[in-house]
């Protein structure tokens, strides 16, 4: 209540739409709330152009009361080294639920015995695998020794960036997708989804699939991994990339919009 009586000038952040997009009926109050608040801020900030086209259709915004601001990485490069024995492998990285669409890529693998043969899948983080996820390995003819889960932290994470040969992001919806960064931070080639935000974040630095279409996602992961000049271009191409994202003109551009307002 105190909230709404103040007079202070309220900014707030905006970082996607996922409850609204996927989980609607769970988060039926979270919206609504949502609804009553924006009418009384002064202005959102969104992290991607996708999240604030997302925004202002949802809830019917004016575009003048919604920015822009992209976010960064750390480019710090260090990394934990390990001593791994298992195959070049393709990284798939973080939560593997729903919408983030992992079943895909596991089926998109399971199809190609040329990258069965060739590669294994390593996933870092997101917990342990499922039962439900074992069985689908299972149900897939997936040998346990072919999937192999990671965690630690981002030194950790920059090692397996690092020696990965490529990194596949199948996610349907991400209000910016840091991963896709980090990964070219570490010189990783990316390949991820054609939806969302992505075309707008990676520009041309990354391969692109259908990520509702399993034929695709594989075509994408056998025309990329194994054309090592291809590889090497994605590499430089994420590199110029990444310089156009950086924490100080994340912070720059988000205090010019706060000065335009107080």
């Amino acid at each position: 209540k105190n909230f709404y009586k103040s007079k202070t000038k309220k900014v707030i952040t905006e970082y996607d739409l996922i409850k609204e997009k996927f989980y609607e009926d769970k988060f039926k109050d979270q919206i609504e709330y949502k609804k009553k608040l924006f009418k009384e801020i002064n202005h959102i900030i969104c992290i991607s152009y996708n999240t604030k086209k997302d925004l202002q259709q949802i809830y019917d915004l004016d575009e003048s009361k919604v920015s822009v601001t992209h976010l960064a990485v750390n480019k710090n490069r260090n990394f934990r080294e390990r001593n791994l024995k298992i195959k070049p492998f393709i990284l798939y990285v973080g939560s593997r639920d729903r919408y983030k669409n992992f079943e895909n890529v596991i089926r998109a693998y399971a199809t190609s015995d040329k990258l069965i043969s060739d590669f294994d899948i390593v996933c870092f983080g997101g917990g342990s695998f499922k039962k439900t996820e074992k069985k689908l390995f299972g149900d897939l003819k997936l040998e346990k020794e072919k999937i192999h889960y990671a965690e630690g932290d981002e030194y950790d994470l920059n090692f397996f960036y690092k020696k990965a040969r490529i990194f596949v992001f199948p996610s349907l919806y991400e209000g910016f997708g840091l991963p896709l960064l980090e990964a070219m931070n570490m010189e990783c080639p990316v390949l991820c989804s054609n939806t969302s935000c992505f075309p707008e974040i990676t520009g041309d630095s990354a391969v692109m699939f259908d990520p509702n279409d399993i034929h695709s996602i594989k075509y994408a992961i056998e025309k990329t991994i194994y054309d090592d000049d291809f590889i090497n271009k994605l590499k430089n191409k994420g590199n110029i990339n990444l310089s156009k994202y950086s924490w100080k003109k994340c912070a720059l551009e988000t205090e010019e919009i706060y000065k335009k307002l107080f």
